[in-house]
Parts: C-alpha cells; sequence; structure tokens
C-alpha cells in the first residue's frame, strides 16, 4: 500500500508492506491499482504515464459518485463508504485469496527499491554536514516528537520531505496542504488543533516561505495561551535561498529572502519562547527545551539555503 498525504496513518508507514518509499517504483509498475478513497489528481499525477504504467487498470473506491472515472477511466467502480466497501472485498477474499507470493518479481521490485532508497536517505539524515541540509533537520525533529504529536506541516521542499522523513502511525494526526497544495493554512491549522486537542502536543513545521504566508498568527496562541511549537525550516528563500556572504542588496533573486532572518524573534514579541539553532549542536536541545515549554515557542533551523530533497526519477508531475 502507498498512503497518499491525507491517508497517512490509516495504515501504519511502519507496516512492512508500506511500499512509501519505493514511491516512484510502485506507481510505474503497477498493473491494477485499488484507489481508496484517493484520487487521481495532481497528488497522483493525475494517472498518467511516464508515472504509471500505460494500461494500468483501475478499481476505484470513493463514496462521491462524480469522482468516479476522473482522469483516468476506471475499471471496476465501487461507490460507497470505504470502510463498509473494504469489509466487502476482505469478505470476497476470505472465499477466493489472492496473495503475491514474497519471491514473486513484483515483490523483489519492491523491496529493492525500498532498500536503495531508505539507504540514501539514511545517508542525508546521518550527514553532519553544516550548513544543515532539510534531511539531517528532520532526523532530529523525528527523534523528538512526543509519541501523540499533531503535526502540522506546510511548505514546498520542508512539506514534501517531511512526508518521508516523519512517520505516520496514526490516521488524523497529521495535516499538511493535502489536494489544494495551498501556502498560508499551517499557522491557522494549528491553532484550531490545539484548541480541539488540549492534551495533545501541537507542533507547526513549516518552511520560512510557508511561515512568511501567516506567521503573525503566533500571536493568537500567545494571547489565548495554545503551547504549540513552530519549527521553521529556514533555507533563506522560496524553493532556495542565498548565502549570507552571497547576498547582494542590488541583485537579489525574486525568490531569495534575507539571510539570517531571526524569525524565533516574532514570537518573542508575544511573549513566547524563540530559539535560534543554527548548528547540529544546538538543534536537539532548542527542540527539547521548546517541545517542554508551557509557552507557545518556536524554533528557527537555518539550513543550506542549496539544500533539497533526494534525486528524483521524475520532474514535478508526469515530466520525466
Amino acid at each position: 500500500f502507498l498512503p497518499t498525504p491525507m491517508g497517512k496513518g490509516v495504515v501504519s508507514d511502519d507496516h512492512p508492506l508500506c511500499t512509501a518509499p519505493a514511491r516512484s517504483y510502485a506507481l510505474a509498475n503497477a498493473d491494477v491499482v485499488l484507489l481508496v478513497g484517493a484520487r487521481l489528481n495532481w497528488i497522483l499525477h493525475f494517472g498518467q504515464p511516464p508515472r504509471f504504467a500505460t494500461g494500468a487498470k483501475i478499481l476505484q473506491v470513493d463514496i462521491a459518485a462524480e469522482e468516479i472515472g476522473n482522469n483516468v477511466a476506471t475499471e471496476v467502480a465501487m461507490v460507497g463508504d470505504a470502510k463498509r466497501v473494504m469489509q466487502q472485498i476482505l469478505e470476497a477474499l476470505d472465499d477466493a485469496p489472492f496473495v503475491h507470493a514474497k519471491d514473486s518479481a513484483w515483490r523483489r521490485g519492491l523491496a529493492e527499491s525500498v532498500a536503495k532508497n531508505e539507504a540514501a536517505v539514511e545517508g542525508m539524515m546521518a550527514s553532519d554536514a553544516e550548513p544543515m541540509g532539510y534531511y539531517r533537520a528532520l532526523r532530529e525533529i523525528r527523534d523528538r516528537l512526543p509519541a501523540n504529536t499533531l503535526l502540522v506541516s506546510e511548505g514546498a521542499n520542508t512539506m514534501d520531505i517531511s512526508r518521508t522523513v516523519l512517520p505516520g502511525r496514526e490516521p488524523r494526526t497529521r495535516i499538511d496542504a493535502g489536494t489544494f497544495g495551498t501556502m498560508g493554512v499551517g499557522s491557522g491549522f494549528a491553532i484550531a488543533a490545539a484548541a480541539c486537542s488540549p492534551n495533545r502536543k501541537v507542533v507547526c513545521l513549516q518552511g520560512d516561505s510557508a511561515f512568511g504566508f501567516s506567521g503573525m498568527e503566533v500571536e493568537v496562541a500567545c494571547r489565548v495561551g495554545l503551547p504549540i511549537t513552530w519549527i521553521v525550516i529556514n533555507n533563506g528563500g522560496i524553493g532556495s535561498g542565498v548565502a549570507a556572504s552571497e547576498f547582494d542588496r542590488k541583485r537579489i533573486p525574486a525568490t531569495a529572502y534575507l539571510p539570517d532572518a531571526r524569525y524565533e524573534r516574532v514570537i518573542e514579541a508575544f511573549g513566547g519562547r524563540g530559539f535560534y539553532a543554527g548548528s547540529i549542536a544546538e538543534l536537539g536541545p532548542a527542540l527539547d527545551a521548546a517541545l517542554r515549554s508551557d509557552v507557545p515557542s518556536l524554533v528557527n533551523v537555518p539550513i543550506d539555503p542549496k539544500a533539497t530533497r533526494k534525486a528524483q526519477p521524475f520532474s514535478w508531475l508526469t515530466r520525466s
């Protein structure tokens, strides 16, 4: 199974049959795809080659009849509540069991792709290079998040990479931009989550660009006493920034922000706690202190302005 962003945690990412690390391989090589509540929109590349195999058969479960067959014709349509439909499928499988053998070419290919990609990510997460990259920073965050955290994630690389590094183990515990890919919703999501779940830790993980859209909402959290922890992965721009040593005010790229911006001071202005973690050695203690704080907090994590995600076999959407 391959979880889509809004479905993460329905089955834990730690499950041995989770193929999330082999996402590209799974999509490009599956000859039959069972969509359970998921839709062939931009999140799943509209079901089109080369991201999907040409001629792949789509079996679609959706509660909304108008979603059946969008973008790709559906081989089998099942309109109804996903839980009830899946119960019926399980009953049918009891009468006619179907299993892909562990030594089948399909299972071997998935396992090899998972192992290869996990090894590549592990290497990036273990890097002690400074300034940090996304994976190293996210590893520190992963290792410190309380078990019952409600995680809000927003941004481009920050959100996308965190989907692979920060595991989803329970449903409805991760909130991100989802289908619409909207920027500016993270702080509002976090405030709503904290108001609705006062006994759970809420962490709002954002890129600096995402924080810029609605960062002043930290005032709301401070005013009403919601101990949210904001973590800003600060690469100094939209997509990428410019190192302070190379920053030229007369020739600033449209995507670049001020280097070394001190976002943690924004929350301090309203009575929250701010932390600056400019090195690996500073990041762990800053996160620990922020997550323990009984007032709203923000950890500003400057990273390499040229940091990027693991090499991808495809460009965005369906382009090869």
